[in-house]
């Protein structure tokens, strides 16, 4: 898997672990079935897409905005890869008008399962899956060396 197909998985792994708290609105059927884990395989894509436009659409007029993926730059979204994940969505926009539509983002997510479909069976597993992102480490505080303690003269 390439570093960039990695990347692309990781920020996937977000999607499913943010999209069900960070947006209050609820999916049409409660979260019934697979929930928002990636979906198993190519066929899936179109239903999966499907749920993740009705959670992010939040007033429902049939786009996804920035306003409405602000959700993900903050908070408990943004410490999970929220940001990155986005931007990833915001390229679904083909026509660039600022508004992605249940269409766009289907096209985006087929895209991105064809990415992160390393063989190209249309089936996700093993190594394709996306795993969630690093928890950030403390940052690693140097400690002085000590000097060494010289030897005794033994004259």
């Amino acid at each position: 898997m390439t570093l960039h197909a990695t990347a692309l998985a990781a920020s996937i792994g977000a999607l499913f672990l943010v999209a069900a708290p960070a947006v209050a609105q609820t999916p049409p059927g409660g979260g019934q079935g697979r929930g928002m884990g990636p979906p198993p395989a190519l066929a899936d894509v179109p239903t999966w897409a499907g749920r993740i436009f009705d959670r992010l659409d939040a007033n429902q007029d049939a786009a996804v905005t920035g306003d409405e993926l602000a959700v993900l730059s903050s908070g408990p979204a943004a410490a999970m890869g929220g940001g990155r994940l986005r931007r990833m969505i915001s390229q679904s926009d083909a026509s660039n008008d600022g508004r992605i539509s249940r269409e766009e983002l289907a096209a985006g997510a087929e895209r991105m399962f064809r990415r992160m479909d390393a063989n190209g069976d249309g089936v996700l597993s093993g190594d394709e899956l996306p795993r969630p992102p690093a928890q950030p480490r403390a940052p690693a505080i140097p400690m002085p060396q000590p000097e060494p303690m010289p030897f005794p003269d033994m004259d």
